[in-house]
């Protein structure tokens, strides 16, 4: 159940995920651009018992001390040391500024007696002289101070022909995945957060009995559309349903909003998506219909209020009732305000009120 509420966040908010995962990408791609490219050259040395050794007693022992790592990895350690790497740079006469963000380490191959020298810097050239420099100044070193064994070269260093950094493809890759996932994160956060909001900003401005929107948001859309949509068309309209009026006091509050809310559904049912739909008092529902003018909407309501003549049933009673509907039109003019809008359509829905057969009415300038 809550895995189908995430698919259906991110079904909703793909287009936020997308966003996160290409600026992800974009992001790697520009430090990758801007990262100066860094080489690496190995050099790899065997280390093994000294040949010299006059006793098969001495080899084997030499062999036992071989194979508990910790000559391996000392040398390793005399290779990466500070000590080697200044004489290094003494040796090839170069200014310690040149090498200053190189660096090197050495490794233990995993199950075997190899070290592995590593050297990285900008330089493929002087990251593989330094290699092959270190490993011999370190094997001489090594030489002079231990006996039972002895190291050499395996493998010398050559010059790297591509950088290890940057990587654009896979920095990139990992950007990505990470928008990803700091997408989802967002996805899932905000919408944790509008529903409740939505919720409460519901409560403020939707009547709870009848669904739809409060009298004082409804005078508040109709301000926004005249000050927005100065040249387009706009209808007010009014919608009383006489047979409420006994109704309202005498049903329980469960069955009333049973009833009203079944009203607002209908009515949306007969408007487009865009028209709006408000509660004005207990018997009255107002209707904004946007970008329509006064005959196209009068044609609307007397549509709407044939649709009402008809007996609509209280489920939870099982009874039928008349609702007896009455509805007046007023459309927008130049320069109209809200209260005058208002008052034209409250004059509409008199006229048909007290009209013999309670037509839909248009209030006109000559009305």
């Amino acid at each position: 159940m809550i895995l189908r509420q995430y698919l259906r966040m991110m079904q909703k908010l793909w287009w936020a995920v997308a966003v996160c995962v290409l600026i992800g990408w974009c992001i790697a791609l520009l430090i990758s651009y801007n990262t100066v490219p860094l080489y690496r050259a190995s050099a790899t040395f065997l280390v093994y018992p000294n040949a010299n050794l006059t006793s098969s007693r001495d080899m084997v022992t030499s062999l036992d001390t071989l194979d508990r790592k910790s000559v391996s990895s000392t040398y390793a350690n005399i290779l990466s040391s500070v000590r080697v790497f200044e004489e290094t740079v003494r040796k090839l006469k170069l200014d310690p500024k040149q090498v200053v963000d190189y660096r090197d380490y050495a490794i233990v191959q995993t199950d075997s007696n190899i070290l592995e020298l590593t050297v990285e810097g900008n330089d493929p050239t002087m990251a593989s002289l330094l290699a092959n420099n270190i490993g011999q100044i370190g094997i001489n070193y090594i030489k002079g101070i231990y006996q039972v064994f002895d190291i050499s070269f395996l493998d010398q260093a050559v010059d790297p022909s591509e950088p290890f950094l940057p990587n654009p493809l896979r920095d990139g890759g990992i950007a990505a995945g990470i928008g990803l996932i700091v997408g989802m994160l967002l996805v899932v956060i905000s919408e944790t957060i509008r529903i409740p909001l939505e919720a409460l900003r519901d409560r403020f401005i939707r009547d709870k009995v009848s669904g739809a929107f409060t009298q004082t948001h409804f005078r508040a859309c109709i301000e926004r559309e005249l000050a927005q949509n100065q040249a387009d068309p706009m209808s007010l309209a009014l919608l009383e349903l006489e047979g409420l009026e006994d109704l309202v006091g005498a049903l329980p509050e469960l069955v009333l909003t049973g009833l009203l809310h079944k009203v607002t559904s209908m009515l949306h049912d007969q408007l487009r998506g865009n028209d709006l739909v408000g509660r004005w008092n207990n018997t009255t529902f107002s209707i904004l219909l946007i970008a329509t003018p006064g005959t196209a909407a009068t044609r609307t309501l007397e549509r709407i209020r044939l649709t009402f003549m008809e007996p609509i049933e209280i489920e939870a009673a099982g009874e039928r009732i008349k609702l007896n509907p009455v509805a007046g039109v007023a459309s927008r003019h130049e320069d109209e305000t809200t209260e005058r809008l208002i008052q034209r359509a409250v004059g509409a829905l008199e006229k048909a009120s007290q009209s013999e057969d309670h037509r839909t009415v248009l209030f006109t300038h000559e009305s």
